[in-house]
């Protein structure tokens, strides 16, 4: 048996390196692993990617975003690293926190380029950047000279509204304004420390305001910041008394250019992005070429004299940048049909040559089944490991046959002839598939189900296809627009893990583990949101890690799809009794696989309304132990509701769970991130509160957990579409 797969699985991993060997021949792998996402980022990661096309096919750009995380940027840079990336350029989320990620990828030979933003330690290969000091310093001159055109009646008032205290551009630009601007002791100097977001500035502008003077300039360490600080002043009608500066000065509109051309901003600081730059840096460090270490991008100040020239300056060269783009988007699409027309014809001699080896396996293995029938016909526990045995070895390779084949069936660049060899490989195929299920069926009746089950199986088909184009627009409804659901993948088999990850590379963020006790340890760190496993696995095999994942209550919410061989009645029963949620045989469709998993994501997420008075319709759904753990968050939440300063690492250590195990078993769970639930759960109490007690409104924002009515009210609004005096002034009338 270990022949025959060794026989139908070589040949087809020469086909399809034969198939892929276009797409990798660029010379240098770089990895990308930017903090965070957002407008200046995006358009930094759009200059990379034009460098890459302009490269020749030199380089590769990958990028990757961890969206504010620390944590999760520092398992991306590992993941790089372990991918076999030639260069790192990193863009550090904190200074400390990511370090250690980088210093494990200078042990291990890869090249670093901070790009940006600099991490603790000296131990990497050059930086490139705009200067944050003199980015500061700049704005402080430049708010000295707003001063200058004005006489006040008062000292005059200049507010900075920082990014926080742990990455070095917000240390950095605090550093370079406040070093000008401190020295001025007529001027009435503060600063508030945020955390860059958007929420928070609104909040301690907001703040600030209802507690303090007006002050004449507000600083603020980006244009987003800075447009928020403006909203939080329109809102409490002293917007126009005040100038609002900013950093980054993207073009386009709305941006911080425009801005300052409609007056919105007084000035922004253009800090340059030249991702182009980046990859010629890149380039220098892999081709041994000489390269400064610190190389600093210089930038301007945009003002309302100069805001119209450079609004057009920037524009003229969006467009070319565009028409950059499609260009070689279209001559990737022309290169990408002359590989599919190669590849084609690759493929349909490989599996011609590779069915007429199956063929001849396939009728010794007949032989020999019969012969070895006849001398054991009395054993049959014997008889039936041996069976069992037949099924793994022919139906695993069988599957990795059939699976590519569909997906190359499935092409709409094939031409007439080739779609036609195609199908012709299809169709034999099949008929292989019905050869294998009759040699190893034990009962002669069994042949008759066969026949039906096809016909079942081309209908299951086509229901699989319309559920999942459904399923498509309610995860494109449910699922966040930065992170892909994902899918752990438990087999002992590579090619079977290669083969779907193929499959489920473009819809889900794939990981994988060799056997179920690996498996257990990655569900329980990640957290995915689907497994599918393998039922036959050495160490723990996958009836044995299904139990141990349903009965853990980190992870006893997650659908688990068991894949497998074994396809009698009484093994699917076991499959399910062990908690299972979907059991499937080889070979299998791999249209219908998606669709069970899109079918399965779409159905836990049922519990948006938890906690609005309608539970009890909704927990009947839950299993005992997802139902426990919702019941032991309520009441986490609610001992602790009053405290404004509750943290979603409070709630985790009630859990006895992390930070990343919570958010992912409460998202997978309601579809809200444990911070949105807190706020539904704190409004709901609140309108409950208005409507059956005499408390005020400032009484039931404190009684709930907010730390300013103000903020409450906003959030309210935003709830219930009504103000919480509304709802006061109706329960009175």
């Amino acid at each position: 048996m270990n022949k025959i797969r060794l026989l139908i699985i070589l040949p087809l991993i020469a086909i399809l390196l034969a198939g892929c060997s276009s797409d990798n021949s660029y010379r240098w792998h770089i990895g990308v692993s930017q903090c965070v996402g957002g407008k200046w980022r995006e358009k930094a990661n759009q200059e990379m990617i034009t460098a890459q096309h302009l490269s020749n096919h030199e380089v590769k750009v990958d990028i990757v975003s961890a969206n504010n995380d620390s944590r999760r940027q520092v398992r991306q840079i590992d993941s790089l690293v372990a991918a076999g990336v030639d260069l790192l350029v990193i863009s550090p989320n904190e200074q400390s926190t990511v370090s250690p990620a980088i210093e494990r990828a200078r042990r291990a030979g890869i090249p670093v380029i901070l790009f940006d933003r600099k991490a603790a330690g000296t131990d990497y290969t050059a930086y490139i950047g705009g200067d944050n000091i003199e980015a500061g310093r700049a704005m402080g001159n430049y708010t000295l000279s707003l001063l200058r055109e004005r006489s006040y009646d008062h000292r005059p008032r200049v507010l900075e509204i920082t990014g926080g205290t742990s990455s070095s551009p917000a240390i950095d630009r605090h550093r370079g304004f406040s070093s000008v601007i401190s020295g001025h002791t007529d001027i009435d100097y503060s600063f508030v420390n945020t955390d860059w977001t958007t929420e928070e500035v609104y909040k301690a502008m907001r703040q600030w305001l209802t507690t303090h003077p007006t002050p004449d300039i507000v600083f603020c360490h980006s244009d987003l910041a800075a447009f928020s600080a403006r909203r939080a002043a329109t809102d409490l009608h002293c917007a126009d008394g005040i100038r609002f500066l900013g950093i980054d000065g993207l073009p386009g509109k709305g941006e911080g250019i425009d801005a300052v051309d409609k007056g919105l901003l007084a000035g922004t600081y253009i800090y340059p992005t030249h991702g182009d730059e980046i990859i010629a840096l890149a380039l220098r460090v892999l081709k041994g070429e000489p390269f400064k270490r610190n190389n600093i991008m210089h930038s301007v100040i945009v003002t309302p004299d100069n805001a119209p020239i450079l609004m057009q300056s920037s524009a003229e060269l969006q467009r070319q940048s565009n028409d950059l783009m499609t260009l070689q988007e279209k001559l990737d699409d022309y290169f990408g049909l002359y590989h599919a027309q190669r590849t084609v014809l690759v493929v349909a001699i490989g599996a011609i040559l590779m069915l007429c080896i199956a063929l001849v396996l396939i009728w010794r293995a007949v032989v020999q089944l019969r012969r070895a029938g006849r001398k054991i016909r009395s054993l049959n526990r014997e008889q039936t490991l041996f069976y069992t045995n037949a099924r793994h070895q022919l139906r695993t390779p069988l599957t990795l046959i059939e699976g590519p084949l569909h997906e190359l069936a499935a092409r709409t660049t094939l031409h007439d002839d080739d779609r036609r060899l195609v199908d012709i490989l299809a169709r034999n195929v099949s008929q292989l598939s019905r050869i294998v299920n009759d040699v190893l069926t034990f009962r002669n009746e069994v042949a008759a189900t066969v026949d039906d089950s096809s016909a079942a199986t081309e209908k299951e088909k086509e229901m699989a296809r319309t559920s999942i184009r459904k399923g498509r627009v309610e995860m494109l409804k449910t699922e966040n627009s930065d992170m892909l659901p994902s899918v752990l993948v438990v087999d002992d088999n590579d090619d079977m893990r290669q083969y779907l990850r193929t499959i489920l590379a473009d819809k889900y963020y794939v990981v994988e583990a060799a056997d179920g006790e690996s498996g257990l340890r990655l569900a329980r760190e990640s957290v995915p949101d689907i497994i599918v496993s393998d039922v036959m696995m050495p160490v723990m095999d996958g009836l044995q890690f299904c139990r141990k994942i349903k009965d853990d209550n980190i992870t006893s919410h997650i659908p688990v799809i068991l894949l497998t061989a074994r396809s009698t009645e009484h093994q699917q029963v076991e499959g399910l009794d062990s908690g299972a949620d979907a059991y499937m045989t080889k070979p299998f469709s791999a249209e219908l696989l998606l669709a069970r998993i899109s079918n399965l994501l779409i159905s836990r997420q049922k519990l948006r309304h938890l906690f609005d008075g309608r539970e009890k319709e909704e927990e009947t759904t839950l299993s005992t132990p997802d139902r426990n753990f919702m019941t032991s968050l309520k009441k986490a939440i609610d001992s602790r509701m009053a405290d404004s300063n509750l943290k979603m690492d409070d709630l985790g250590a009630a859990m006895g769970m992390s930070r990343v195990q919570l958010y992912r078993k409460v998202k997978a769970l309601t579809g809200l991130s444990p911070v949105e639930l807190l706020r539904e759960v704190r409004l709901q109490r609140a309108h409950k509160l208005l409507q059956t007690t005499d408390l005020t409104v400032a009484q039931v924002a404190y009684e709930v957990g907010f730390a300013t009515p103000g903020y409450f009210s906003s959030c309210f609004k935003k709830q219930f579409g009504k103000y919480p005096t509304d709802v006061k002034a109706t329960d009175k009338e």
